[in-house]
């Protein structure tokens, strides 16, 4: 059965779970707290810093367009 064959509420209610039920599979030391769990953003922040996953910054040069040939 697909998810999209259910009623959207009921979707939800088994994501929710199925999300829930892989942080269990975490080890305890690397388990968001319970109160993240809802909040994507702040849980993504916290999962980024506890598994060390760091984004590249892009940096920017001011170029001088004199200086250019």
């Amino acid at each position: 059965m697909n998810s999209e064959d259910l009623p959207h509420t009921i979707t939800s209610a088994v994501l929710y779970r199925m999300r829930i039920d892989s942080f269990r599979e975490l080890p305890k030391d690397k388990q968001p707290p319970r109160d993240l769990w809802a909040k994507p953003y702040k849980l993504e922040k916290y999962l980024d810093e506890v598994f060390g996953a760091t984004k590249e910054k892009t940096e920017f040069i001011d170029v001088d367009e004199d200086d250019l040939e």
